[in-house]
């Protein structure tokens, strides 16, 4: 990542923690919009998160929106019952969501979807 895109980064961290209730939406589907690297704000917690990526890994082409939302979690270190809170979904629904990412990716782990969804090499 150029240090551009960092100080973009730093900056918006800076302002979804600062004001989470005023999301800086014209700057988050900037820097998404580049496709240099995957751009994810969660909300759900204290203080407010913005994960980036590097780049997308191809296996997850095939995600729906909702795995994709489970896959950004995973990689944040969610479990179960933390994904079931922060989705208002079951915890039955996050292992089938969870199930499906694996099936679909190929990655035989948790830790193998939260690799990929950050960057690294597999």
């Amino acid at each position: 990542m150029d240090d551009g895109t960092s100080a973009q980064i730093r900056d918006l961290v800076a302002a979804v923690t600062n004001h989470p209730d005023q999301l800086p939406v014209t700057e988050i589907v900037g820097l998404a919009g580049s496709r240099s690297h995957d751009l994810t704000v969660d909300l759900t917690g204290d203080p407010a998160v913005v994960y980036a990526s590097p780049r997308r890994h191809p296996a997850f082409a095939t995600l729906t929106s909702r795995e994709s939302e489970v896959a950004t979690l995973v990689a944040a270190g969610y479990s179960n019952r933390q994904l079931a809170d922060a989705l208002f979904i079951s915890v039955a629904t996050v292992k089938d969501h969870v199930h499906a990412i694996l099936r679909k990716t190929g990655f035989e782990s948790r830790s193998q979807i939260a690799a990929a969804w950050l960057g690294a090499d597999l």
